[in-house]
């Protein structure tokens, strides 16, 4: 599964829980953004940083972000669509209404709202890239095909 990170200074777990209840009514805890019914996006509270990052990286997490995250979410992608689209749009809706940064499975940069906004990149490729990365690493795996 291909994961997005968002991760927020100055709120609280209710208020962003709030946001999203009236944002994705559908379902909670995890929530669902559906597009013509069917499931593009699963999110829901991480809790888990600094258990699955190692120290160094969580502390340069934290010192990039200014200190802890106050709240944490995890937007994870089906496998079944390709949801660039509802990624971005996901983390860009808790990033205009909440202060924050946030992260991809790709790179250890902490992307702000006008970065994603201005289609920053970090080695060459913009927030998500999941594709991008795929096909530069698939040399050094070996893999003969792309999706």
């Amino acid at each position: 599964m291909r994961s997005v990170f968002v991760l927020l200074r100055e709120t609280t777990g209710s208020e962003v829980a709030a946001h999203l209840d009236r944002t994705y009514p559908s379902q909670r805890e995890p929530w669902v953004m559906l597009v013509d019914g069917d499931a593009y996006l699963y999110f829901d509270f991480y809790r888990d940083g600094p258990r699955e990052h190692e120290p160094q990286d969580w502390a340069n997490i934290v010192q990039q972000l200014s200190g802890e995250p106050a709240v944490a979410v995890v937007g994870d992608v089906s496998g079944q669509h390709p949801g660039d689209e509802q990624a971005a749009e996901f983390v860009a809706d808790l990033l205009t209404r909440f202060s924050g940064a946030a992260m991809d499975d790709y790179t250890h940069h902490l992307w702000s709202l006008a970065e994603l906004r201005e289609g920053h990149r970090v080695a060459g490729h913009p927030f998500f890239d999941y594709k991008g990365w795929y096909t530069e690493q698939a040399p050094i795996r070996g893999d003969s095909y792309s999706r």
